[in-house]
């Protein structure tokens, strides 16, 4: 043994192992130091430190085989031993460690008196604190992340057959519907975190990255005969730190259903309290909205197709089973409610209005007679006024309609139907400014919900402000919250944007198979002039050919000044419509909605002004 501590002390190997560590640790500090303010990626130190620690004992056995000699490295079996100069090297790799030393004790004596800012995201309350001061750098402030950020993924299918996503998806929903009441969490909307959905590829830092959060939580579901299992972590994203997890089996039942998301929703908010420090004041409880399990399986297929404004008449059916077997369900009746008039409007039904309002209405009383606070029934209610008003020109209880509107999102403020229903009142009746603001706050809580995104688009268009229409307009296509054939054409006119204008003009939904794309592009640069002949024309094809986009197509004839129009008038206040707005057409609607009535209650919105007691005048 003492032979082979003096042969390793004789080739230096020790004093090497000294050297090496030292070196190490001043590599570590100055990494330490340059990566923040190079702006690297917090992996670099990491993987500094792993290569060193990787290298070590390579560099050990590299000093025991070989040996430095004044003719260069040789390996040390070929070394004459009256020649060696490990003595030599022993002194040189001395002077290096005690060099190294001295430069890491000036590093460390350094970094305490220069210790390193490292920013920190602030909580959610300091951040709106902050937005009211005034900064010199707001990007960053806008990057920062609040520590109580939170998005629910989809759950996993794990079932045998891989045909139960709707019921996993539906699980993670009713959680993250749980969390986004919690005022004191800033939580990613059920739209931007389900588009990652079965993108394991990008990992969960990436994905939080993404989505601009924290912490995620994730989870599967695996349904077998009469059970179920529900697996759900929490991880701190930065970190791939898990926070928190569980396994839960229990018989699949309804009430085993809700019981899991209450108690995952509870774990999750005790997770961040305890992790963040921070105090969580708001009730966390899951109510059970059935205790039917067939109900609220049919409920959870039909919501996602609602939700996307895709399917409407097989979601609608799928409710009308679910109400079978639970008739005082209140989400699917709620559900229901809404969908009455929108099969109508997005082409699934051709029901008449009366029997749509009369079905909207029974189907609203019943959910509000179960639940007085359903924030959805009661924007459906205020809905159905607007629709009174708006389709069939019979004046309504307006500051009613409104009180609803507002009164169902004090209840639920990020409710996307709700702020997109409301928008649109706005913008029947001319108050643009405040339809946007609608329209853009549903956005901002749910960037992929195609309704808010199209009138964020159409209103920018509307307001003048065309840029920003277009700008929005391909926002919408990057991720598919736009159909493409919904442009304002006159946005795209206004900005010569002659291929996208043909484009949209030719698409299957409004004028393909038609012959006079060019007239149809040059009558929107010459307003000024006679288009009667072509809109005729237009609205002759229209008439002829099935899948139609109607209000597309009147939109069209209010811009070439036609006002026989398939439909009601829809955004109607752009410079586009300024012929139309001078017909005794937009005049009769105005008046008979009691839009007019409206204006002169309330006030007029900026484009109008009375002319006497009974009439009006608008830009």
């Amino acid at each position: 043994m003492s032979k082979l501590l003096n042969e390793l002390k004789k080739r230096n190997v020790f004093r090497v192992a000294v050297a090496y560590v030292v070196i190490g640790w001043l590599l570590m500090q100055v990494a330490d130091t340059l990566v923040p303010v190079l702006q690297l990626s917090e992996e670099t130190s990491r993987y500094i430190f792993l290569g060193l620690l990787i290298g070590f004992i390579p560099t050990l056995l590299f000093s025991w085989a070989y040996e430095l000699t004044p003719e260069g490295l040789k390996r040390e079996k070929d070394v004459e031993r009256d020649k060696s100069i490990t003595h030599h090297t022993a002194k040189k790799l001395d002077i290096i460690t005690l060099l190294a030393v001295f430069l890491l004790l000036i590093m460390i004596v350094w970094q305490q008196m220069n210790p390193t800012v490292i920013e920190t995201s602030a909580p959610a309350k300091l951040i709106e604190q902050v937005d009211n001061t005034p900064t010199d750098a707001p990007t960053q402030k806008e990057n920062r992340l609040a520590d109580a950020s939170i998005a629910v993924l989809p759950f996993a299918d794990l079932s045998a057959a891989g045909d139960q996503e709707y019921f996993s998806d539906g699980i993670a929903e009713e959680i993250l519907n749980v969390l986004v009441k919690i005022k004191e969490l800033n939580v990613s909307s059920r739209t931007s975190s389900f588009q990652f959905k079965g993108r394991e590829d990008l990992g969960i830092p990436e994905i939080a990255k993404k989505l601009k959060v924290r912490h995620v939580l994730e989870g599967s579901v695996r349904k077998a005969g009469d059970t179920i299992r529900v697996t759900a972590q929490l991880i701190e994203a930065e970190t791939d730190k898990h926070l928190w997890s569980e396994t839960y089996d229990r018989p699949l039942t309804a009430e085993n259903i809700f019981d899991i998301q209450d108690e995952i929703s509870k774990s999750i908010v005790a997770a961040l309290k305890n992790h963040l420090g921070i105090a969580i004041t708001e009730k966390v409880a899951v109510k059970a909205s059935t205790d039917n399990l067939t109900a609220y399986e049919l409920f959870l297929k039909a919501r996602p197709l609602f939700q996307g404004r895709f399917r409407l008449d097989q979601a609608d059916e799928l409710l009308s089973q679910a109400l079978e077997q639970d008739p005082n369900f209140v989400q699917a009746l709620e559900i229901k409610a809404a969908l009455q008039s929108l099969m109508v409007e997005y082409g699934y039904s051709q029901a008449e209005k009366g029997d749509v309002s009369m079905a909207t209405k029974r189907l609203v009383e019943q959910a509000l007679s179960i639940e007085p606070n359903s924030a959805l029934a009661i924007a459906v209610s205020a809905k159905l006024l607007m629709n009174t008003y708006q389709d069939q020109m019979i004046q309504v209880d307006m500051e009613r309609l409104e009180k609803d509107f507002d009164f169902a999102l004090e209840i639920d403020p990020r409710n996307a139907s709700a702020l997109n229903w409301r928008g649109l009142h706005y913008n029947y009746l001319g108050f643009l400014d405040k339809a946007l603001q609608d329209f853009q706050t549903c956005v901002k809580y749910e960037p992929l919900y195609t309704p808010c995104r199209e009138n964020v688009t159409d209103t920018l268009s509307e307001l003048g402000r065309y840029q920003e229409s277009l700008d929005s307009f391909l926002t919408g296509l990057n991720n598919s919250s736009q159909k493409p054939h919904l442009l304002p054409l006159y946005t795209m006119a206004k900005l010569q944007e002659e291929l996208t204008f043909k484009t949209a003009t030719n698409s299957f939904n409004l004028l393909y198979g038609w012959h006079r794309h060019d007239e149809l592009y040059q009558a929107y640069l010459n307003l000024d002039q006679d288009h009667s002949e072509l809109a005729k024309d237009i609205k002759r094809f229209a008439k002829d050919h099935t899948g139609i986009d109607a209000y597309m197509i009147d939109s069209i004839l209010m811009t070439l000044g036609r006002s026989d129009l398939l439909k009601t008038p829809f955004f109607y206040w752009g410079e586009g419509a300024q012929k139309y707005r001078q017909t005794e057409h937009f005049k009769n609607y105005i008046k008979q909605s009691g839009i007019l009535a409206h204006w002169q209650n309330k006030g007029f919105p900026p484009q109008c002004r009375p002319v006497g007691q009974e009439d009006f005048e608008c830009q």
